[in-house]
């Protein structure tokens, strides 16, 4: 399958994931958002403009990385008062050796493929225990996105790793969400709080 197509399948995946995670945590009020259906289910997606172009510019910031294979995680931040409260973890890793044991399935069939594990992500999203998806939206709530991208941009990584997400959150309740292969790409999901 062409690069690019995955590559767009995963931008366009990365933006419902965004969206359904600012959902989820309720840091907005749930009017301003329509259900939508992608990956054979329903999910929600912004209809305040703001939003929609903040994070569209963001996912299609993330294309020349992505292009390079060099992101290695995208983390959603949830915080009050400047200090994170909980997170929500997309990590991707790219394997040197193809992943997909149907190597010369048709481009649809592995777009399918890769589109009902997205849908797989967003529901463990959309599931999970949420300490803040109970709470009111207030001003003094707010999310951060940070991009990690490899230190070896430009090189595919061997072997799936996620040792140094929970060194980095030691204090925390790290719950896996789901870990997926999607073509010749690996995506995690994680949930901290």
């Amino acid at each position: 399958m062409s690069g690019d197509i995955l590559q767009e399948v995963l931008l366009e995946f990365i933006e419902v994931w965004l969206h359904n995670v600012i959902y989820k945590v309720n840091l907005y009020p749930s009017q301003i958002f329509r259900s939508r259906y992608k990956y054979n289910i329903s999910l929600k997606q912004s209809s305040f403009p703001a939003l929609n172009n903040y994070l569209r510019n963001l996912v299609l910031s993330l294309q020349p990385q992505l292009q390079r294979q060099s992101i290695h995680n995208i983390t959603l931040n949830i915080l009050q008062d400047l200090e994170i409260q909980e997170s929500f973890t997309l990590t991707i890793s790219y394997p040197t050796e193809s992943v997909s044991d149907n190597t010369a399935d048709p481009p649809e069939k592995i777009i399918s493929r890769c589109k009902d594990m997205f849908r797989g992500h967003i529901v463990s999203v959309l599931n999970c225990e949420s300490k803040q998806g109970s709470e009111e939206p207030s001003d003094e709530r707010t999310f951060s996105v940070s991009v990690k991208t490899s230190e070896l941009a430009g090189t595919q990584m061997t072997a799936w790793c996620c040792e140094s997400v929970v060194e980095s959150f030691v204090a925390r309740r790290v719950e896996p969400l789901l870990f997926t292969d999607v073509g010749n790409v690996r995506v995690q999901s994680l949930h901290r709080m």
